[in-house]
């Protein structure tokens, strides 16, 4: 069975799909995308950084639109980085992480004047080198990756992984910052995606926030800027409940006085990408043919994995679910049936669905799966076997 699906309007969706040509499509709903960032102002204190991971969907035009209502974004190559400056976004709340930048991108990060989130101590003597260079100051943070277990996620950055620099280690990194001359820009974390657990989100937080602190006060530090990073998760499947935000919210103010108390030129930041577009988009397909396979029903669509990876191999679950569907039938219908959905390729893995409840499908209906407006398009082999790469909407 999949989750309930928001419903979508038949005028609208028929109107989406002219203007897309064909399909499939991705389209996202600009309003739902301000309604949420609406909603974590509103929760979130006055004074933090609200900013977009732009990996979560680098659409020209979605940044566009939002990049007037958040504080900055976060950026991890040079691609993204001119995206995100050509759709507005101020280079001075820019943060450029990653934990293989070319120097070809360190030099444009450089002269942008973006706040560079440094992942080695050998990431910094570049840096230096490449400021030196250019006859440019560069300014640069420095991405810890703290030794703690973290829970809530099977999507992790931190401990026993490339990302960001050991904090035992981060002394040594600012002494790098320091000998050099180089602007300190603060501290970045971000240690786990998609997390659903108020609970866990808040310990996550209090553990990097102690950190924070300890590694300002032993350096002799003025902290001007602490990320706490991202990784809200937007539920899907049926095992899976909405992240309740408001816990989360109210320790942010806590840790936003406590850090104002201490350091007080400092702004807390935030990061989030999937939660602000996800649920506000859709990735809508044609059924191309039905048939029965040892009992189990098969839809055969236009789309799959190829455009839509999440929603099939979804490498940030122990086993894939159903993202909410639903269908759109040409010819209405009251049966409803249970079927698998398939995409086109000559693949095994090209599988959208198991064992899901919809109206009967025939060839040519519209199956729209819901929750699509991150990680789709731009995070898919999009070439894999030649296909048609899918029209992206905003609306």
């Amino acid at each position: 069975m999949s989750r309930s699906a928001p419903g979508l309007a038949a005028d609208r969706l028929s109107a989406l799909a002219q203007r897309a040509g064909c399909t499939p499509f991705y389209a996202v709903d600009s309003a739902a995308v301000f309604a949420r960032i609406d909603a974590l102002r509103a929760a979130l204190p006055a004074t933090l950084q609200l900013c977009y991971a732009v990996k979560a969907n680098p659409l020209p035009a979605l940044l566009q639109c939002i990049s007037t209502r958040l504080d900055g974004a976060d950026v991890s190559s040079g691609g993204e980085l001119a995206r995100a400056l050509d759709a507005g976004f101020s280079a001075t709340h820019i943060g450029f992480t990653g934990p293989g930048k070319r120097d070809t991108e360190l030099a444009a990060a450089i002269e942008a004047g973006v706040r560079i989130c440094a992942e080695s101590v050998g990431e910094i003597e570049r840096i230096a080198h490449i400021a030196r260079q250019l006859g440019r100051q560069a300014r640069v943070a420095l991405r810890a990756n703290p030794d703690f277990a973290i829970a809530g996620s099977r999507v992790r950055m931190s401990g026993d992984s490339f990302f960001g620099i050991d904090s035992a280690q981060l002394g040594s990194a600012i002494a790098a910052v320091r000998r050099h001359e180089l602007e300190f820009g603060g501290l970045h974390y971000y240690c786990a995606s998609r997390m659903l657990d108020a609970a866990e989100i808040v310990a996550l937080h209090a553990r990097c926030f102690a950190e924070a602190m300890q590694i300002a006060d032993a350096a002799d530090l003025a902290l001007p800027w602490l990320n706490l990073g991202g990784g809200f998760g937007v539920a899907i499947a049926d095992d899976e409940r909405p992240l309740d935000f408001a816990p989360v919210a109210a320790h942010l103010h806590a840790l936003d006085e406590t850090l104002r108390a201490r350091h007080p030129q400092a702004r807390l930041a935030l990061e989030p990408g999937r939660y602000l577009v996800a649920e506000a988009g859709i990735y809508v397909c044609s059924v191309i043919d039905r048939k029965t396979v040892r009992g189990r029903t098969w839809l055969i669509v236009d789309g799959g994995a190829h455009q839509h990876l999440h929603a099939t191999l979804q490498p940030d679950r122990l086993q894939p679910a159903n993202f909410p569907m639903t269908l759109h039938p040409q010819t209405p219908t009251d049966a409803i049936e249970r079927v698998s959905v398939a995409g086109p390729l000559c693949a095994p893995f090209d599988v959208l669905a198991r064992d899901i409840d919809l109206p009967r499908a025939q060839p040519g209906d519209l199956l729209v799966v819901h929750c699509s407006g991150a990680y789709g398009a731009s995070a898919s082999p999009l070439d894999f076997l030649g296909h048609p790469h899918p029209a992206e909407l905003l609306f």
